[in-house]
């Protein structure tokens, strides 16, 4: 075991294992403030969500959540560059700046517009798209960021720059001095750009799109069908991919015929007909995506030592109780994160079995009825089932949980103890 984390702590300590890490602990501030407003508007109360649609606070309420989480591929492309240009001990300002300007060539400005009455639409050029920058965008933000930032370093370390008299204020030599590196970077993304143009894809986003879309695509319904998208769900989370919109937008066409069916059965009266999808809403919600409600109970207990873990379990306790969990994913991170990846995968799966028997054995039997699932699972619980002993489910899915996530959560909180006390010794020395 030991050896194992030994192998894990060195695999996470490479270079850009730690600007994956860093770059993403980097945007957790973002990321909270999105969760936060995200959480204002979704709370699951009747005469609030009539006071914000009446007073039109919901509208604005909006806005931060556009301006964070809707467009954090922008913020994930800075990060990335900033952290990849630190790593090589160069300017994480400029590199950021040369990477959201990379990403921005790739990103295509074209997209479909609508009449005020939505009657009549029509290709427009100069608008991005929705969701280019937002969570579809993240992977392609990653792989830009830290590749613009790597080319730029490439062309300083070659001298390939003005360099400027020594006369000159520093300020006005650095600006100088980046203009070859960035202006080559520029070229090589430009020519990615024009790449893809040549291709059925069109685009890099579509290019990465379809490469996660089309194999999700070919699986249908059913067991065998839930299983994956659960899976693709949490495994595309792990790499910074929002799972959830990745595994809807694959399986829409499926989960529209499933849910239509689950609720026509739940107005006539009848039976469920597909009890799996309709308790795979109980399955990655218990926290959020990977079921992570009890972990992050773990880290408001004396059981963990970090200070980073404490501080980021008290922060992200409130959201993760409505099934928001983005300060976890990004602030831990489990993004990447190979002492979390095996209990972020297994826990879903594991709260699957842990309903499916107990719906077998008739302790609850889901209605089919679609509710907000940005409620906490003991009120979701009893909605979804029409019986108060739908909340025993959940319940024991979170006992199982915290247990699974326990001896993970402990090796990673061991792991950055260490890094406290290394940083703490360079500092006093």
């Amino acid at each position: 075991m030991d050896n194992a984390i030994q192998k894990i702590t060195e695999f996470t300590n490479t270079r850009y294992m730690k600007v994956l890490m860093n770059g993403f602990m980097g945007i957790t501030a973002i990321t909270i403030c999105g969760s936060l407003f995200t959480l204002l508007k979704s709370i699951p109360f009747g005469p609030w969500t009539a006071f914000l649609a009446s007073s039109g606070l919901g509208d604005l309420l909006s806005i931060p959540v556009t301006i964070t989480t809707d467009a954090i591929a922008l913020y994930v492309v800075l990060s990335m560059a900033y952290q990849t240009a630190k790593s090589f001990n160069r300017d994480g300002f400029s590199a950021a700046l040369v990477g959201l300007g990379c990403f921005l060539l790739l990103t295509p400005f074209s997209g479909m517009v609508y009449s005020a009455d939505r009657t009549q639409s029509l290709m427009a050029n100069g608008i991005i798209p929705a969701g280019v920058i937002g969570a579809r965008g993240m992977f392609l933000a990653i792989f830009t960021g830290m590749l613009a930032a790597r080319l730029y370093v490439f062309f300083l370390d070659r001298g390939w720059v003005i360099k400027m008299p020594d006369s000159v204020p520093p300020n006005v030599s650095g600006m100088f001095a980046s203009l070859i590196p960035g202006g080559l970077t520029f070229l090589v993304f430009l020519l990615i750009r024009y790449g893809f143009s040549l291709t059925s894809f069109e685009t890099a986003q579509n290019f990465i799109y379809g490469l996660i879309q089309t194999p999700l695509m070919a699986v249908g319904g059913g067991w065998a069908g839930l299983i994956v998208k659960m899976l693709a769900t949490s495994f595309f989370w792990l790499f910074g991919i929002h799972g959830g919109m990745v595994a809807y937008v694959a399986f829409a066409p499926i989960m529209s015929v499933v849910n239509a069916e689950n609720l026509a059965a739940f107005a006539a009266g009848v039976p469920c007909p597909h009890p799996e999808w309709a308790i795979a809403t109980f399955i990655c919600l218990i926290g959020g995506g990977g079921a992570t409600l009890g972990m992050n109970l773990l880290m408001n207990t004396k059981l963990v030592k970090s200070e980073q873990l404490k501080a980021l379990g008290k922060l992200a306790l409130p959201s993760s109780l409505f099934n928001i969990n983005e300060p976890l994913v990004f602030g831990m991170p489990i993004i990447l994160n190979p002492f979390l990846a095996v209990p972020y995968l297994l826990a879903p799966l594991m709260n699957l079995l842990i309903l499916m028997i107990l719906y077998k054995i008739g302790l609850f039997v889901p209605t089919g009825a679609s509710f907000n699932t940005f409620m906490p699972f003991f009120i979701l619980g009893p909605l979804m089932t029409g019986s108060i002993l739908g909340v025993v489910g959940p319940t024991l899915c979170l006992v199982a949980d915290t247990f699974l996530y326990l001896p993970f959560l402990k090796a990673y909180d061991a792991k950055l103890c260490r890094d406290e006390a290394a940083m703490s010794a360079a500092e006093a020395d």
